[in-house]
């Protein structure tokens, strides 16, 4: 159990009111982490009994005594009203500005309540500033984006083996998208979207989450764009929430994403109604993947405050505040599954060695390439084993050849092995076989053998495994209601079952790609293979074999 106070950055001037969240400490995790697998096991007599939020609560909750406690803590110093969230996990406060500018006995500069003033350790203290008024701009309207020769969605889908027309019926389905900062998608563009490529999307099923819309031009609206188009187009006719929680500028380029993820899986996790499928595309490198990179630098010549300074001014690279943070947000996903949501995550788009591309800019920058050669440095969120981790594929293309009819790894494939994170038993006998018998491996020190492997799955990422993992999200959603309608429930944490799947019937609900490394622009990295490979995982989706292995329960 963790009992770290995760002091998180004031993203925005001090000059309204704003809302505290604390995070009280789960009780009985080994508990939940049992629960957990059972849940998820095939073989399993509670296999698919997913826990109700009274459930959830009595098991992890706080106390009443100490939820009364916080409660009364938080009145004390000046909240004018507390909430505790349905699974007694958080509290949450209202607080007048006022409260932090007079009284900084209690109150650090940064508006957060000194750690001596609180009653119990706490996971986390975050603070939710009101949004920038100009957040919500009226968006400029443009088209939808160059659709690339060979890609469109029908092309998609006949590779998949997907029927263009093939909708969901069942009116419980739902699925989501998230992120934060500029996070959001035009109306109008997914509109043209549907007139050019996918004429069954129905605009109506597309709703936002929050009030947050996210902002034209911004890197993460990009993002929003392409997630909205993927999982809409992928999952029709399924009821999709496009969510975006935080708007703060930080949380695209800064430490403040940690906060945002943490703040949304927390609170997604206590909702009454929740998605069968969620997507989350984006991420950065993991807390302790940035720790390995400073504590070498500084092994090289380099202070550790330039290191962290370095790091924190490159785009989408060390966003979490600490490895407990991250362990924080990796359990969140462990409740959302046993709750019964499947969460799907990109694996990233700097193969094994980076976020996204080698470091620029001086004498650090070098030093930073040099150890992100001489090491695998995996991300997160993809790294969590509770997460289905969505690697990149493309076409090969003789300009003769149907689009999709030779699959190979999409270049910058994100793939590796958790530093953090132990493998989950689903995954060892598999993984090691690879590691034990594939030539051209990256050298042993440079990886954790025993680390959770990735990614487990793939599909086309031409533009990013940012697609890949809201398109695998709306394909398991057109799963997820063949099953609803026939009483079933939904697959909730699917990894186990997919391994097992792809063990037992190699080829059958994913098309093996043996092609493609995770190298990058460094001299090493993990090959793709036969099977199962830290490339592509078990390949690309065949829609018939997962109707077949996952729309029932015989």
């Amino acid at each position: 159990m963790m009992n770290l106070l995760l002091l998180l950055l004031v993203l925005l001037p001090l000059s309204e009111a704003f809302e505290l969240v604390v995070g009280l400490p789960l009780r009985n995790t080994d508990e939940l982490e049992k629960k957990f697998w059972l849940i998820s096991d095939p073989q399993s007599a509670e296999y698919l009994q997913h826990q109700s939020l009274p459930e959830l609560a009595d098991l992890v909750g706080a106390s009443q005594k100490d939820v009364s406690l916080v409660s009364q803590w938080l009145l004390n110093i000046g909240a004018t009203g507390v909430r505790v969230s349905n699974l007694r996990d958080t509290v949450t406060a209202s607080f007048p500005v006022a409260t932090t500018s007079t009284n900084t006995s209690q109150w650090t500069m940064k508006g957060l309540p000194h750690q001596a003033t609180h009653p119990l350790p706490f996971d986390f203290v975050l603070r939710r500033d009101p949004l920038p008024k100009t957040t919500n701009a009226s968006i400029r309207k443009k088209g939808p984006g160059r659709t690339l020769v060979g890609y469109s969605i029908g092309d998609q889908k006949k590779a998949y083996g997907i029927p263009v027309d093939l909708t969901a019926t069942n009116p419980a389905g739902l699925q989501m998208v998230w992120g934060p900062g500029t996070f959001g998608y035009d109306p109008a563009d997914l509109e043209r979207f549907r007139d050019e490529q996918c004429p069954l999307l129905n605009l109506e099923k597309v709703k936002f989450d929050t009030a947050n819309h996210g902002t034209d031009g911004g890197d993460n609206f990009e993002e929003g764009t392409l997630d909205s188009q993927m999982i809409a187009s992928f999952g029709l006719n399924v009821s999709t929430l496009i969510s975006n929680t935080n708007s703060s500028r930080s949380t695209e380029e800064g430490k403040g994403f940690g906060q945002a993820l943490l703040d949304f899986v927390t609170e997604l996790a206590s909702r009454k109604t929740l998605p069968q499928v969620l997507s989350i595309s984006l991420g950065s490198l993991g807390a302790y993947s940035c720790d390995l990179l400073c504590s070498e630098a500084v092994k090289r010549g380099h202070s550790m405050k330039e290191c962290t300074d370095y790091l924190q001014q490159q785009r989408q690279v060390c966003m979490y505040i600490s490895q407990q943070q991250v362990a924080r947000i990796h359990t969140g996903f462990q409740l959302l599954g046993n709750r019964g949501v499947s969460v799907f995550g990109s694996s990233g788009d700097g193969g094994s060695h980076f976020s996204f591309q080698e470091f620029q800019g001086g004498a650090i920058a070098d030093t930073l390439n040099e150890i992100s050669c001489a090491f695998q440095i995996p991300v997160f969120p993809t790294e969590s084993p509770y997460v289905i981790s969505v690697g990149g594929t493309q076409w090969q293309f003789p300009d003769s050849a149907a689009p999709g009819s030779a699959p190979q790894a999409w270049t910058r494939s994100g793939g590796g092995l958790s530093w953090q994170f132990p493998a989950p038993p689903h995954q060892s006998s598999v993984v090691q076989a690879y590691l034990k018998s594939t030539k051209g491996l990256p050298p042993s020190s440079s990886y954790n053998s025993t680390g959770r492997a990735y990614p487990d799955i793939s599909a086309v990422a031409v533009e990013g495994t940012s697609q890949s993992s809201p398109t695998v999200a709306g394909i398991f959603s057109l799963l997820m209601d063949q099953r609803l309608n026939k009483g079933l429930k939904p697959l909730g944490f699917l990894a186990p079952r997919l391994w097992q799947v792809m063990q037992n019937n190699p080829g059958e609900a994913f098309q093996d790609i043996a092609s493609g490394n995770t190298k990058t622009s460094c001299d090493n990295g993990f090959p793709g293979v036969k099977g199962w490979d830290a490339v592509t995982g078990w390949g690309r989706p065949k829609w018939a074999g997962i109707v077949k292995h996952f729309a029932t329960d015989n």
